[in-house]
């Protein structure tokens, strides 16, 4: 049987991967920006390919986000990510109307995206895409868009409990074949 892999792009310090590790999924990290301090001898190689990708809080952070998004897409074309869509009619800057996801008190959220605009990109990559709350996916397979929705709003409500009860941790395993390498 062939082992699913998921990817986590902007990993950051690691630990969504070490929890999904714990609980027994495959996971590897991977960014460009930060230091790996949870997942260490989990970092995501080319010689890998990824079931799924995720990709949280990171798409409003890309100074370049066709370029970065193409090549996530290349590696990884199922991919789960989470961004806030920008409202319509688009927010002001600054008075009553300011949107509090464009985050000028830290100066990090420099890309925003409509529904529209992922929709084409999933459209130039032949994907499918889905959307709902703040989560989207971009998928090989179509799937109906309540069944997504119907899936995230379970994960508000414990999937995740239940999740793990069809899996077996990692957490042994991974000690075992850290302990034989140095990092």
């Amino acid at each position: 049987m062939n082992e699913k892999i998921l990817l986590d792009f902007g990993g950051g310090s690691g630990l969504l991967v070490r929890l999904l590790r714990d609980v027994g999924i495959d996971s590897y990290w991977s960014d460009r920006y930060c230091e790996n301090l949870f997942a260490r001898g989990f970092e995501w190689d080319s010689n890998t390919t990824p079931t799924m990708a995720t990709c949280f809080e990171v798409f409003e952070h890309l100074p370049n986000p066709r370029e970065e998004i193409d090549s996530m897409l290349k590696i990884c074309p199922n991919l789960l990510f989470s961004t806030e869509l920008l409202p319509c009619p688009i927010p002001e800057s600054s008075g009553t109307n300011t949107w509090w996801y464009y985050g000028f008190s830290h100066g990090q959220h420099i890309s925003f995206y409509t529904y529209q605009s992922l929709e084409l990109i999933a459209k130039n990559h032949n994907l499918y895409f889905f959307s709902y709350g703040g989560l989207h996916l971009f998928s090989q397979k179509r799937i109906a868009p309540s069944y997504f929705k119907w899936i995230v709003r379970l994960a508000h409500r414990g999937l995740f409990t239940f999740i793990k009860k069809c899996f077996h941790s990692k957490t042994m395993s991974d000690c075992e074949k850290l302990s034989q390498t140095s990092l």
